[in-house]
């Protein structure tokens, strides 16, 4: 399995793959307080400086952890800046140094993705539901996206549509029916890093 100190040392892996790589004696010591800390199932509260390099010194022993116990390790960011450095940087570069091989899905919030029971009943009620032909256009390269899109999430549209539309489309809490949702109609909110099940209507 994974070893943090040499994966995080001067003669580890990020070393050999970094040319301005520089041995932080603290970051391996919170690394090694972060696999503590999982290993014993308890919060840890770190506080640390610029240039620490705070973000692989969780996201090492996250991974390591998750290998080892066959775990999912929830990682929440603070900021969108933060979420885009780990999914766009930071985990890319591991996964190309890392001597193991491991999957990590971004998960937004509820908000941001589709359920197709909600978009089935918004098409099927689309005259009553909007004033404007804009807006029932809209609806319609939803649908049309609906059956192409990998995850569902308003980001993967790359088109802007208006919230009035949007809100009769997404996945939320008042409107889900969970469980008793058919296999099919699953908002893709639940399938995000698994398969998004298409439905054609």
């Amino acid at each position: 399995m994974l070893d943090v100190a040499h994966i995080l040392g001067p003669k580890g892996p990020l070393a050999k793959a970094l040319s301005d790589f520089e041995f932080r004696k603290m970051q391996i010591e919170m690394a090694q307080e972060v696999e503590a800390s999982l290993e014993a199932g308890k919060h840890l509260l770190v506080e640390a400086g610029t240039g620490v390099g705070k973000s692989f010194a969780y996201l090492i022993p996250a991974i390591a952890y998750a290998l080892r116990t066959h775990r999912r390790v929830v990682i929440s960011t603070y900021t969108i800046s933060l979420q885009e450095q780990l999914v766009d940087k930071d985990i890319p570069f591991l996964k190309t140094v890392l001597p193991v091989p491991f999957e990590a899905v971004l998960v937004k919030g509820r908000g941001n993705y589709l359920s197709l029971r909600r978009l089935q009943r918004a098409v099927e009620h689309s005259l009553d539901l909007f004033e404007k032909d804009v807006a029932i256009e809209e609806l319609g390269r939803i649908l049309q996206w609906s059956r192409l899109t990998r995850e569902g999430s308003l980001q993967d549209l790359h088109e802007n549509v208006h919230d009035e539309v949007w809100d009769k489309v997404v996945s939320d809490t008042d409107n889900c029916l969970g469980k008793k949702c058919p296999p099919t109609d699953n908002a893709s909110f639940f399938l995000a890093g698994g398969k998004w099940r298409r439905r054609t209507f």
